[in-house]
């Protein structure tokens, strides 16, 4: 049997009835590793020096559950975090408050057992239930012994969880300064969920994998990068912004990858992400149609696209009085350390 596998942007590998793919990135695994660190909310300090312990590691799969270890095993260090959560059972004794609605419900005029609703105090809450889903999820990749141990030991420590089943998307957390310690675990736990395969049912067939989407953490490192710099510059960067029309109506919603507003609260940078080659020459024009309508939406005279390669693409001034769009490039192939340098630099230059 004869398959055309024809790779995007998904890196990773997937596994079925004995049956293996991988997708290497072009992308040194330690240069991913770092972008994923990045995009989903560390501080790349932190993310540097966790990517020079596991340099030795030498496949994406392997490498990841490897980063997902030493996060969660920092942050379990402090302890497995308690807090309340809801629940509704029926009981033969009351506890909490009685669910009338549910009891007339089931059953009407009639006694024990009771509907009722009260607040648990135990581990059994969202953020440990992520830890636990990701790392059975991981475990079942099978990476390396050393990394899967690890793993183990942290399912060991939240035994008293229940994994989730995700069958949608990846539920998220409310932070609070009760919780906010685990925020680095629970973000590359809903990272990795978002790219694990589990049970993928192909007839009698399951398949399972781990995928990272570089077009999604391109786009979230550069963005999470470039909002710091832009923060300490006086800048209020929103991500993902839906705030935006292009028609007087409202019908055509807009979603730039990065709006950054003023003091005033007046847009002041637009920026769209590309995880793209370009041929030194020019861009897409499905990319510059798009930045001409965020700059004609948000009144700006000048928009940013930002590729992963696009060396030597000069600035487009749009004919009859439009915007500027600037091109630039952030190489992937350099040490993590001046990956981050070139979107710093970037940002100073934006602002």
């Amino acid at each position: 049997m004869r398959w055309a596998v024809t790779p995007t942007s998904i890196v990773g590998a997937a596994s079925a009835d004995g049956a293996e793919v991988m997708v290497r990135p072009k992308t040194p695994v330690g240069n991913v590793l770092f972008l994923l660190g990045v995009a989903a909310g560390r501080e790349p300090d932190t993310v540097l020096d966790d990517v020079v312990q596991l340099a030795h590691v030498p496949d994406l799969t392997s490498a990841v559950a490897a980063l997902y270890a030493r996060v969660t095993e920092r942050v379990l260090q402090d302890g497995v975090l308690r807090g309340y959560r809801p629940v509704s059972e029926t009981r033969h004794t009351v506890r909490g408050r009685v669910d009338v609605a549910e009891q007339l419900r089931r059953r009407p005029g009639r006694g024990a057992p009771i509907a009722v609703r009260y607040d648990e105090h135990d581990e059994d809450v969202l953020e440990n239930r992520l830890l636990l889903t990701a790392a059975r999820a991981l475990t079942r990749l099978r990476p390396h012994l050393d990394v899967r141990r690890r793993l183990h030991r942290i399912v060991a420590a939240l035994d008293d969880v229940t994994p989730l089943r995700i069958d949608g998307p990846v539920p998220d957390v409310a932070w609070t300064r009760l919780n906010v310690r685990y925020r680095p675990a629970v973000d590359l736990a809903r990272l990795v969920l978002r790219g694990s395969g589990l049970d993928l049912a192909l007839g009698d067939t399951v398949a399972v994998g781990l995928t990272v989407d570089m077009n999604s953490v391109f786009e979230r490192f550069v963005c999470s990068a470039l909002a710091d710099v832009l923060s300490e510059r006086g800048g209020r960067p929103a991500p993902q912004d839906t705030t935006w029309r292009l028609d007087e109506r409202g019908t055509v919603h807009l979603r730039p990858d990065l709006v950054v507003y003023d003091a005033r609260g007046v847009p002041s940078v637009v920026l769209d992400t590309k995880y793209k080659v370009t041929d030194g020459t020019s861009v897409p024009p499905p990319d510059v149609y798009q930045m001409l309508a965020y700059c004609t939406a948000l009144a700006l005279d000048r928009g940013h696209l930002v590729y992963a390669r696009a060396e030597g693409v000069p600035a487009l001034v749009v004919r009859h009085g439009g915007p500027v769009i600037e091109v630039h490039s952030v190489d992937l192939s350099v040490p993590p350390g001046d990956i981050l340098r070139q979107v710093r630099d970037l940002g100073s230059r934006m602002s």
